[in-house]
C-alpha cells in the first residue's frame, strides 16, 4: 500500500511513525515493552514498537475471519 515498504522477504513494512505519541505509548505499554528503555524519546518509542510489531507471527486468515466477525457484530449493536 502507500504508506508501507515492501522488504526483502516479501513482507510488508507498516510505518508506525505516522502514529501519534499517545497511540505508541499504549501499544507500549499494553504489551509491556517498558524494560526496554525508561522514557523513550518519539523516535526510540516508534523503533522499540516497530520491532515488537514486525516480530509478530499472524495467521492472515484468522485476523480477516475475528474482522468480519468483529465488524458483523458491530453492525447489529448499532442497528
Amino acid at each position: 500500500s502507500k504508506g508501507s515498504i515492501s522488504t526483502p522477504r516479501g513482507t510488508t513494512k507498516v510505518d508506525l511513525s505516522k502514529l501519534e505519541v499517545a497511540a505508541l505509548w499504549r501499544y507500549w505499554r499494553h504489551f509491556n515493552l517498558v524494560d526496554s528503555i525508561p522514557n523513550p524519546s518519539k523516535e526510540q518509542l516508534i523503533d522499540v514498537v516497530q520491532r515488537h510489531f514486525m516480530s509478530q507471527q499472524m495467521d492472515e486468515l484468522q485476523v480477516i475471519v475475528g474482522f468480519v466477525k468483529a465488524a458483523k457484530r458491530l453492525k447489529t449493536v448499532c442497528k
